[in-house]
């Protein structure tokens, strides 16, 4: 196989692929035995209609593609996601009007934490996710899995000096929001600014002192005397939950 090609496996993330049409895909793989399967049927149907090559084979093909079973008979040959540069963010920002919302993760590690917020970001309307180059978990095919497919519906940014970039966006208009714990700021009580970017720290640290301070506010989640910190993944759901149903409200 190509080493400028990934695969993307499982039946929403490959759909996903399909439909979201923003990689090259060299050929979709799929099990014969299931080529019934209704899903499987929609994602030959959709690969067919973009003049995309299908394979049928038989799972120990499959298997030795992917070097493992969890795949639920369908897999892509794809190029791998790229990461956007920050200057097309940034000029997106001086040119646009209208509500944004950016995400930063500061040192976000954990694969699963990570596919989650991708959903979530998805979901909430996120423009753009943006991730330290070092110490911070990356795009790979199990990402791709684990979000569903999700990897595909948002921009991904990578930058060299994370401080140094939140600072470029404070300059853009964008006001930083950094999540907390003991944060001084109740999530409730914030009338989210139009351009928002969203601070989530590593799993167990938290934000680095040089990010906390480059915030412009510490926002924290209340919750029931007692109970333990959220992990960076539900608390960053429910922020942006959070933001986009105020948002809606604004707007009604």
């Amino acid at each position: 196989m190509k080493s400028e090609y990934e695969h993307v496996y499982g039946v929403h993330p490959v759909l996903e692929l399909l439909q979201a049409g923003g990689r090259r895909i060299e050929t979709v793989l799929l099990l014969a035995a299931k080529r019934q399967h209704r899903g499987l049927q929609q994602i030959a149907d959709l690969a067919t209609r973009q003049k995309i090559a299908l394979t049928f084979v038989a799972p120990a093909e499959l298997r030795q593609v992917l070097g493992h079973d969890q795949h639920q008979g369908v897999a892509a040959l794809v190029a791998p996601v790229t990461y956007r540069p920050f200057a097309e963010i940034a000029a997106r920002l001086q040119q646009g009007t209208g509500p944004h919302t950016l995400l930063a993760l500061d040192g976000v590690t954990d694969v699963g934490n990570f596919a989650t917020l991708i959903r979530s970001a998805v979901a909430f309307g996120v423009d753009a996710i943006l991730l330290p180059r070092h110490h911070s978990v990356g795009l790979t095919p199990v990402v791709a899995k684990r979000s569903a497919g999700a990897v595909e519906r948002v921009a991904f940014v990578q930058v060299g000096n994370l401080v140094r970039a939140l600072e470029t966006l404070q300059q853009l208009g964008c006001w930083l929001y950094g999540a907390e714990a003991q944060g001084e700021t109740a999530m409730a009580t914030v009338a989210w600014p139009e351009r928002t970017v969203l601070v989530m720290g590593a799993e167990g640290r938290g934000l680095r002192r040089l990010v906390q301070a480059r915030c412009d506010y510490l926002v924290r989640i209340p919750m029931r005397e007692g109970t333990n910190s959220l992990n960076v993944a539900v608390a960053g759901s429910i922020l942006l939950s959070h933001i986009w149903a105020y948002r809606e409200t604004q707007g009604e």
